[in-house]
């Protein structure tokens, strides 16, 4: 079995106004850090969506923590860079990498073809699914279950197409964070909240009252996202998090936060895991 650390946060919209910090790699010169087309000299400037258990939540004292958050810490460690976590959400990371605010966003972000137009993507690290989340008192197990009834999602998230392309006669409820939405839905405002595998698990987790109403696969990888002109940032992240793979850091950063092996889908992304995932 494998180990988890996965434990929601409570950080919730008040996270969007932290300004995160947490530093790692010794920096390097101008010259170096030019090469990676950096905003900083020296400094990944990176936004953080902390509502994504366990992708990215936040400490209590305000510290990003969580699955991507450990591979953005090991990559700028190999690049001998440091990072800045700027809290964000999603929208505003994807916008704030074409605009130049920030150089990468390290959430767990679905890898679409309309977010493809404006930034460019890491390769994968997750394969995931969406699970329905609803209470334990409602009897739903398929999604026409909740046609007519408010179902959230979070603003920007690829969920939000998910309620309206495959929940036909939801109510779609927009939530600016999942904390704010699971609140809603343990009230009773809401029959259901649709969210990642992952974090629907941490919030499983921390409220027994929730269940799972209906899970469906995804047809793409979870990954972080730069600047579509930054190529340079892009290739440097890539070759990093391929020979993490290769010496088994990324898998021993992978079972820190989920139980479950990776994917099929992930391993056709990683070869190398594979043999260490069946040992």
């Amino acid at each position: 079995m494998r180990n988890t650390a996965m434990k929601a946060t409570a950080a919730g919209s008040a996270a969007t106004a932290l300004l995160l910090l947490a530093g790692c790699g010794g920096g390097s010169s101008s010259a170096d850090s030019d090469k990676y087309g950096l905003q900083e000299p020296g400094t990944i400037t990176a936004a953080v969506s902390t509502d994504q258990p366990p992708f990215a939540s936040a400490t209590k004292e305000g510290k990003p923590t969580g699955f991507i958050v450990d591979l953005t810490d090991e990559v700028a460690k190999r690049l001998d860079l440091k990072v800045v976590y700027k809290a964000s959400t999603v929208p505003g990371a994807l916008q704030g990498l074409t605009s130049g605010q920030y150089d990468l966003a390290a959430s767990g972000l679905g890898v679409t073809a309309e977010r493809q137009k404006s930034v460019s993507f890491t390769k994968g690290l997750y394969w995931s699914t969406t699970d329905v989340l609803t209470r334990t008192n409602s009897k739903a197990t398929a999604l026409s279950a909740f046609s007519g009834k408010p179902v959230g999602a979070v603003t920007g998230s690829v969920q939000q197409d998910f309620v309206k392309q495959k929940m036909s006669g939801a109510v779609l409820t927009n939530f600016q964070t999942q904390p704010s939405a699971v609140s809603k839905l343990l009230s009773g405002g809401l029959d259901a909240f649709v969210v990642g595998g992952p974090d629907s698990d941490a919030y499983r987790k921390q409220y027994k009252n929730l269940r799972v109403a209906v899970s469906a696969p995804v047809d793409h990888p979870t990954s972080m996202a730069v600047g579509k002109s930054n190529t340079k940032l892009l290739k440097a992240t890539d070759a990093q998090l391929a020979k993490m793979v290769d010496d088994g850091t990324f898998l021993k950063i992978y079972d820190k936060w989920f139980t479950e092996a990776p994917t099929p889908q992930l391993i056709k992304i990683w070869p190398g895991l594979a043999k260490q995932v069946n040992k």
